[in-house]
């Protein structure tokens, strides 16, 4: 069984429209059968020499492809492989069987397509948002929300980014302002420090700023078009 072309069409218009935190777009997709494989796209970049905002960047990327594909009706089982022939490649996104989305999960799908908020919000309201495995979205004051993951390798990045868009998703269904904040997560000495202050029983992969005050060193969240291969 494969996808059909108006499955496959939305999967991968989904996945485009995530943010990109990298230089260029760091990912490409291939469908085989009812699954999507999402490969990394190494672009050397002095700002990112660790490839962190790449990771997080195919996390985006990786929530869009699993709402679409639960819009589209079908139960998702995702597989982040230890594939060292195949170093690239990031997860497998399965869907194994049919099941009927959850009224929240078509909401993060057509937040997709929504703009970005203008209005003010609590944190709070985004922390449930997140589903996954490994990942928690952490309230560190009224408008800040950190990414914290158990691990601190790739796939964990992956996740974290994913996360991440979780809760951009939420606040655009709700009309809240949000901004992302990814490089601070570079500095080795900010990050050990955002961990004792809070202690964090994990490791801080991105921030998110909530309402509409405009912060100070904000990620950027522009998204761009995206490639796929078959």
């Amino acid at each position: 069984m494969r996808w059909n072309p108006g499955e496959a069409a939305a999967i991968v218009e989904a996945a485009r429209k995530a943010p990109v935190y990298s230089a260029g777009r760091p990912w490409v997709l291939e469908m085989h059968g009812r699954s999507v494989y999402l490969y990394e796209v190494a672009h050397r970049s002095l700002r990112d020499p660790l490839g962190m905002d790449r990771l997080l960047t195919c996390g985006a990327a990786l929530e869009h492809i699993v709402l679409a594909i639960r819009a589209a009706g079908w139960h998702v089982k995702v597989v982040f492989p230890a594939d060292h022939a195949n170093p690239d490649l990031i997860a497998v996104v399965k869907a194994d069987r049919r099941q009927p989305p959850a009224e929240e999960e078509l909401v993060q799908h057509q937040a997709i397509l929504l703009p970005g908020g203008t209005g003010d919000g609590d944190a709070r309201d985004l922390v449930t948002a997140n589903h996954w495995a490994g990942t928690e979205l952490h309230r560190v004051d009224g408008d800040t929300l950190v990414v914290v993951t158990v691990g601190d390798g790739r796939p964990d990045h992956v996740r974290g980014g994913a996360a991440l868009q979780a809760a951009v998703l939420a606040a655009r269904s709700a009309g809240t302002r949000v901004r992302p904040v990814v490089h601070l997560m570079h500095r080795q000495e900010w990050r050990a420090g955002l961990i004792e202050q809070h202690e964090l029983a994990g490791f801080p992969q991105a921030l998110l700023h909530v309402g509409a005050k405009d912060p100070d060193g904000a990620g950027p969240t522009t998204a761009s078009s995206g490639a796929t291969r078959s």
